[in-house]
């Protein structure tokens, strides 16, 4: 076996090869040309086999296809399924790894073989790229949250379709092309997390600037909210990898630093404290997601934080007491919120919510409402979105049947477009609150507004400090691609000029309202 590590100026690109010349060859016979569309090196990351006979692209798209965004890697969040999906793959199987969303895909390679990721928001760029690897002669697999919901509109652009989690079928997948032999649709039950092996981490090359890498404790959620998917994709029951198989995951990574991917580590308390106190003498900091209901059980909440828990991701979802009583939430009162708010951030936990726009109890109220609470609670960072009805999900179903759904470009459907007709407000008018409160919160004399409050939570870390920092300007840069426009409706001019309700006349007939 041959390791060439080649050095440049910004980047390390590390080959493994195993052939009699020491170059990287594709399944042609070719050596790989090191060639980009941008000038920029791809991020390609080669893992050699004796006796390859598949060559295999798992590739993460960016849904800015027109012009490719670049994340800063500080703030990437870790690319973990398509790592998982590495490490079931048969070992005489070339694999190469594209996380669109730092690099770009080198084109001037051959593959037998893509298997693309498909969110709804990436869903055009993934049906771009399939068609693009299938023009060219590749075969292509689409998985993920979007094909499942909506395989029959998937499998006109691809070869199969994995619905649902790919751990249970993934072996047949690569079996059946190598025979060529594919099934249109591929289905396994949900998979039992003790029985797969970890992440390949030797693939993970492009890391966030604190060395962050994606954990994987738990899967489910069992609030089926009407505006998620989850449940859909990854069932009811929360389903639990076991703790000595994380805590070995954890050890053999080399990191410190972890993003737990988890939608609640809260969610099942039992596993919970049992996870974090064997994370106690492992010495790491992580952050991850949690329901609020963390607050009201006070050893869970200290071994959380005792644990290395320096920030969480809660779903706060709306200041509307309206919007709250109708959700599925364990605290149906802002006084309730606000005072979990101060429980956890008393524990130096930092407080990082969710806040989404647009639902059909808000109105223009909403928006200066959002701001005040974020300021009376004094925390110093948030995540904003505009409701987003996600195709599978009831609230698009109950969008559509209103007639209320305004797009079926998913490409819009990315948390910052308005794609449907909002109860209270026009859609401009929507989209102009989300721009002021996302604007506002993250202008520059709100970000030294916000130093103070940060400090009271956390002790001057310099880690933690820099996150902060990258936070706020990553929520002030986020400004720029929220868009009030609207310019590629149909009606638009009607939406700034009036109120349009699912019942107005301006709406009949309108090719914008029709279905699929």
């Amino acid at each position: 076996m041959r390791v060439d590590i080649q050095f440049h100026s910004w980047y390390i690109r590390l080959t493994l090869c195993i052939n009699k010349e020491g170059h990287p060859k594709s399944s042609m016979g070719k050596i790989n040309p090191q060639v980009s569309l941008d000038g920029m090196p791809p991020l390609n990351i080669f893992v050699r086999n004796e006796g390859v006979v598949m060559k295999l692209l798992l590739v993460s798209p960016s849904h800015k296809f027109g012009k490719l965004v670049k994340v800063s890697k500080a703030l990437k969040i870790p690319q973990l399924g398509l790592h998982i999906l590495a490490s079931l793959t048969p070992d005489d199987v070339d694999i190469t790894v594209v996380d669109e969303g730092i690099r770009e895909i080198d084109f001037s390679l051959d593959f037998d073989l893509v298997g693309i990721s498909c969110m709804t928001a990436t869903a055009n760029r993934s049906y771009q790229l399939s068609d693009m690897f299938r023009q060219r002669g590749s075969k292509v697999v689409l998985g993920g949250i979007h094909p499942t919901i909506l395989p029959q509109e998937a499998i006109q652009h691809a070869d199969a379709i994995v619905i649902g989690e790919a751990e249970g079928c993934w072996a047949g997948v690569i079996n059946d092309f190598r025979k060529g032999k594919p099934q249109k649709f591929y289905r396994a039950p949900e998979p039992d997390l003790s029985k797969y092996p970890s992440p390949r981490r030797n693939l993970h090359i492009d890391k966030a600037l604190f060395n962050c890498l994606g954990l994987l404790t738990t899967r489910g959620c069992p609030y089926a909210c009407e505006f998620r998917s989850v449940t859909d994709f990854y069932g009811g029951k929360i389903r639990h990898r076991p703790v000595s198989m994380v805590v070995e995951d954890i050890k053999q990574s080399g990191s410190k630093t972890f993003l737990i991917l988890d939608d609640n580590v809260a969610g099942h308390p039992e596993y919970s404290k049992e996870l974090f106190e064997a994370l106690i003498p492992l010495g790491i900091r992580w952050i991850g997601q949690s329901s609020i209901s963390l607050a009201r059980d006070k050893e869970m909440l200290k071994l959380c934080r005792l644990s290395g828990c320096a920030a969480l991701f809660f779903g706060l979802e709306s200041v509307s007491p309206s919007s709250l009583m109708g959700m599925k939430k364990t605290l149906k009162s802002i006084e309730e919120t606000e005072k979990a708010i101060k429980i956890i951030q008393d524990n130096g936990i930092a407080f990082h919510p969710s806040i989404i726009l647009g639902f059909d109890t808000d109105t223009k109220a909403i928006f200066d409402d959002t701001l005040e609470f974020l300021s009376r609670n004094k925390l110093p960072t948030m995540a904003l979105h505009v409701l987003t009805p996600y195709p599978g999900t009831r609230i698009y179903q109950r969008f559509k049947d209103q007639g209320r759904i305004i797009s079926h470009d998913w490409s819009h459907y990315d948390h910052h477009t308005v794609v449907f007709q909002p109860k209270n407000m026009t859609p401009q008018e929507l989209a102009e609150g989300h721009h002021h409160v996302q604007s506002e919160f993250y202008s520059f004399s709100s970000i030294v507004r916000h130093i103070p409050f940060f400090l009271r939570v956390s002790p001057v870390n310099l880690k933690r400090s820099l996150l902060f920092l990258l936070l706020n300007i990553a929520g002030k840069s986020t400004v720029k691609y929220i868009d009030t426009s609207l310019d590629w409706a149909d009606n638009n001019e009607k939406w700034n000029s009036q109120k349009i309700r699912p019942d107005d006349k301006v709406l009949k007939g309108s090719n914008v309202f029709s279905s699929d």
